[in-house]
């Protein structure tokens, strides 16, 4: 039960609650229940539970506040908070909120389209219990509905508007808050068969207690911290959201009105902060709030009901606007990766160097230890991943190695024949299906390749198998376009960035050498998930962004085509520090989401069906694979802090160009 009530007053409110809790659960999607995570956010997702409470309350109110509550009322309560839950999706989308009350938000989970999908499920899911209660109640949902978006939209026309009037925002506020604090209120008369009067009583009293609330929120964003709102805090200034204290204080300061007519910086924003809370608006709005409550309490006065349970309501609606003593939410402590030594293990170094020279990949000692291939290695796998056996960490550094060689052949400025480019595409196909058993392609990249795809592959399923070599295969494809595109100086759209550079960034072939060294294979189902697919993408995103940015000068110098900062310049034509400052923003932005869904996938993979116990297990790769990438930065491959010497890719070329005319080979 809610401390702030008596239980002398309202004996079953907390059984009523855990009754209303019982209703509100996920809503399920029919044969996917994989999906069903989406809309529920563990048993603290209605936190108070204040709009159910104050439509049990509004019931006990013209009742007997000593009986239960009908099914009924329970239902209401049910509902008001689904509309509730629903609307928050929507908000923290608009917000691009990607935590609330210390959990990560559905968005920064699932992604926006998910979250609003997810949004409108929950809401959906409300409207149908209150169809189900009748007529009456729809309609008074669908009107509450309608207000609630009204205010939403005169919200968003009035962004940075710094001559908004007070009435625009209490206008705004009584419809995007208030109007559900007041359906709540009448649903819960609606259910006690009192006459009209006595509904719309409660209704207003609703309404009024919903304008102090919103007027509290606005002040606690200015004045709190994010440790006590379990969210961010000064959140409306930056977006342009002019509330009535910062309405007040521009209209004396024309200072702070100057800083207000277009968009902030975070430090102009913290400016803009102190003065308004200088100008003494935020007391003046504290007065206008009280007011409201004030108000709010005066709707009961005419109504023949029992004085304590009167008393009782209009303390609880008190008691939750000063939410300043709320207990803090505590944020989950971020995993970080462990602290290792900027070196590989003995075991592997003197296997990949020997492998390297034996192969042909390099020619000398200073060749194997090339900082764009070996330096990638720098930063330890052990720091990402959990030691394994001596042969499959050979075996996927040897991998690694390999993979970023590829990359190299195609990338290198030197290459400028389009048809030469198309016979290194097939050349490495053909390569890639010889049997490792009868090889019949010669040179440095086809020995190498016969004599790790054996130890790659051992143990692994046959489905496993064709699935890696069909994803190294679309690898190559998509190398060969960008290679074309190089030569031709075509630089694709910032839209065209994301699937451009998730093809040529190797993402399955990466997560498939993390099953390798693992020795375990994910099962499809699960990564076909879309939570666990974000996570993939997000991780890998964070890794090709930050490579650009830590690799511009050079593909500024090679005419690289994939780079998000030269796509940037290209397409807009702002200066290069502002395309730089862009970038770094969505890393920043890029780093913030993978936090959040890596918090969120353990219990994730607890609830999943079908992964037969794995899931702890599945969940500690996954985070193995985010904190690689998240170190990505760290890596000696984009300086060359020992001595090492450039391999000849011509000569590599050279030993695997297949051209068109050349005969077919089939492999097993």
């Amino acid at each position: 039960m809610p401390s702030e009530i008596d239980s002398a007053v309202f004996p079953y409110l907390e059984t009523d609650l855990d009754r209303v809790r019982d209703v509100i659960g996920p809503v399920r999607f029919r044969g996917r229940p994989e999906l069903t995570p989406l809309t529920d956010q563990g048993t603290d997702t209605s936190r108070r539970l204040v709009r159910p409470t104050l439509t049990l309350l509004s019931y006990y109110l013209l009742t007997d506040p000593s009986v239960p509550a009908d099914d009924r009322v329970v239902q209401a309560a049910a509902a008001v908070e689904l509309l509730h839950l629903g609307s928050l999706y929507h908000d923290d989308v608009i917000d691009h909120a990607y935590e609330r009350r210390g959990r990560p938000s559905a968005n920064a989970v699932w992604g926006s389209h998910m979250a609003v999908l997810g949004g409108d499920s929950v809401t959906m899911e409300g409207t149908h219990l209150l169809v189900e209660l009748g007529q009456r109640e729809a309609l008074a949902s669908i009107v509450a509905s309608k207000q609630m978006c009204a205010g939403v939209v005169m919200e968003a026309a009035d962004l940075y508007e710094v001559s908004r009037s007070e009435q625009a925002y209490l206008d705004s506020i009584d419809g995007k808050t208030a109007a559900l604090l007041s359906l709540a209120c009448r649903l819960g008369a609606m259910q006690a068969g009192r006459s009209e009067d006595h509904e719309e009583a409660l209704a207003r009293f609703g309404r009024h207690f919903g304008l102090a609330y919103q007027l509290y929120d606005d002040i606690l964003d200015l004045t709190s911290t994010a440790e006590e709102m379990g969210k961010p805090v000064n959140a409306d200034l930056p977006e342009g959201i002019y509330t009535l204290p910062v309405i007040r204080a521009a209209a004396r300061d024309r200072g702070l009105a100057r800083l207000l007519r277009r968009a902030m910086t975070a430090e102009e924003a913290a400016r803009a902060r102190e003065l308004v809370i200088a100008s003494g608006a935020v007391q003046e709005a504290q007065k206008v709030a009280d007011e409201f409550i004030d108000q709010a309490v005066g709707q009961l006065a005419g109504l023949a009901v029992d004085p304590r349970a009167n008393h009782a309501i209009t303390a609880y609606a008190q008691s939750i606007l000063d939410r300043r003593v709320a207990r803090p939410a505590v944020s989950p402590q971020r995993a970080q990766p462990p602290q290792v030594p900027d070196a590989l293990p003995p075991h592997v170094r003197g296997w990949l160097r020997s492998w390297m020279l034996d192969t042909g990949l390099a020619t000398s000692a200073a060749e194997a230890d090339y900082h764009r291939w070996a330096g990638v290695l720098h930063v330890a796998t052990q720091g990402s991943l959990p030691p394994a056996d001596a042969t499959r960490e050979q075996t996927f550094h040897g991998m690694a190695v390999l993979a970023f060689m590829w990359d190299d052949l195609f990338d290198d400025p030197r290459l400028t024949d389009p048809q030469a480019v198309t016979a290194l595409r097939r050349g490495l196909v053909a390569t890639l299906r010889q049997d490792p058993e009868k090889p019949w392609r010669n040179g440095a990249i086809p020995t190498a390749w016969a004599s790790l795809w054996p130890r790659v592959r051992a143990g692994r399923s046959n489905d496993w198998q064709e699935r890696f070599l069909d994803s190294v295969e679309e690898w190559f494809e998509a190398a060969e376009r960008e290679a074309h595109h190089r030569i031709n100086g075509y630089i694709p759209s910032v839209a065209d960035y994301r699937p451009l550079r998730l093809s040529t960034g190797g993402l399955d072939i990466a997560v498939a050498v993390g099953e390798m060294y693992l020795d375990r294979e994910l099962p499809p189902k699960l990564r076909r998930h879309p939570v666990v697919r974000r996570l993939e993408e997000i991780a890998f995103m964070v890794n090709l962004v930050e490579n650009d940015l830590m690799s511009l000068d050079q593909d500024d110098a090679d005419n690289a085509p994939y780079n998000l900062v030269r796509m940037i310049l290209h397409e807009t034509g702002c200066t290069r520090r502002e395309a730089i400052e862009q970038v770094e923003c969505q890393v920043v932005e890029q780093r913030a989401q993978l936090a959040a869904v890596l918090r969120y996938l353990p219990g994730l993979l607890r609830v999943l069906p079908g992964l037969s116990g794995q899931g702890k297990k599945y969940a500690s790769m996954y985070e193995s694979l985010a904190h690689g990438s998240l170190r990505g930065r760290e890596s000696s491959r984009y300086k060359q802090p020992f001595a090492s010497a450039a391999p000849d890719l011509e000569r590599l070329r050279q030993e695997i160009y297949h051209p068109a005319a050349d005969p077919a080979h089939t492999g097993v």
